[in-house]
């Protein structure tokens, strides 16, 4: 019969202890930054289909009252109010803002012939760090920008 012995903290092993550990701290920074990185891109695709979501649905409200019963297109102020709001809030009855720091000043309403646009232009920021930085090998990189939306329809 053939026996084989396990050889239980010999010297070679007591060597190796502590090179996990040092394997994970050189390791774990890249990981982490890979994690955030994903995270940052994945909060970024969910706003901009929030954001892309709400215009549609904004802009088909407004291209629904855009016509009055005489054939001639107007945005009324009352409309344009509910619309704004309708954008910033997610919907009519909505309080919670859909996306932080969107103010009624990015968004733009416009009527064109029988046409009517909605462009939103949303200052998009990074939770992590808003500068990216390049360690002293030349200027910042500044990480926020805008997410642009923009819808037209035919008023009906």
């Amino acid at each position: 019969m053939l026996r084989t012995t396990i050889k239980r903290g010999g010297a070679k092993n007591r060597k190796e202890q502590g090179f996990a550990a040092i394997e994970l701290t050189m390791i774990l920074p890249f990981l982490l930054l890979i994690i955030f990185a994903t995270a940052e891109f994945g909060r970024l695709l969910y706003q901009y289909n929030a954001l892309n979501k709400t215009v549609r649905n904004a802009s088909r409200y407004l291209a629904g009252n855009a016509k009055l019963g005489t054939g001639v297109y107007e945005i009324r102020p009352g409309i344009a109010t509910k619309v704004t709001t309708y954008i910033k809030y997610g919907g009519p009855n909505s309080v919670t803002p859909l996306l932080p720091n969107l103010t009624s000043s990015t968004i733009d309403l416009s009527l064109s012939g029988e046409f009517v646009t909605i462009s939103v232009s949303y200052p998009w920021q990074p939770i992590f760090s808003d500068m990216f930085t390049t360690f002293g090998l030349g200027n910042d990189i500044d990480m926020s920008f805008p997410l642009v939306s923009t819808y037209t329809m035919r008023a009906f």
